[in-house]
């Protein structure tokens, strides 16, 4: 459990890293929503995109994390799973919450990734002028992130399947 809440919490600082350490690149009217074809249709100013996107990295994904992985240990009568007082029985609770954590932040690195992608294209779009972003590389971004998500879920489903 230690090892997933450090190994999320690095991917949380190097997130944050990246885009504090890149958002000066910026141009001062960001390109940060794009049309079908690429071309940017909503701006933000750059010091407006760098704390909407902290606040995604350093708040928003967190308190994520924090619902999957840290409620369940505070409320357990919140949790919602399937047969829930047959996993949350004693003899299977630290299991169940051990679990739930390291999904938790599995979930919570998933969407790290998928933010430092996005920030990473979003940097790419605002060099050319007007911005323009690459549909490829954002498509083939959002279709792994899809099926990791899948993965992820499938994973959860199989772990708390019917008991026998």
């Amino acid at each position: 459990m230690r090892s997933a809440y450090a190994f999320f919490f690095a991917a949380l600082l190097a997130t944050a890293a990246f885009v504090l350490g890149t958002t000066s690149g910026l141009p001062e009217r960001v390109g940060t929503h794009f049309g079908a074809g690429g071309g940017a249709d909503g701006w933000m100013s750059r010091d407006g995109y760098r704390l909407y996107m902290l606040a995604f990295v350093l708040l928003f994904v967190p308190f994520i994390v924090a619902m999957i992985g840290v409620l369940p240990r505070l409320f357990p009568r919140f949790v919602n799973l399937p047969h829930r007082e047959y996993w949350l029985a004693p003899e299977r609770r630290d299991a169940t919450l051990a679990f739930l954590t390291g999904h938790g932040c599995g979930f919570g690195v998933l969407t790290l990734a998928l933010l430092a992608g996005v920030h990473w294209l979003l940097l790419d779009a605002n060099r050319a002028s007007p911005p323009q972003l690459a549909t490829a590389p954002f498509v083939a971004l959002l279709a792994t992130f899809l099926v990791l998500l899948a993965v992820w879920m499938a994973a959860l489903f199989r772990r708390f399947r019917t008991p026998r």
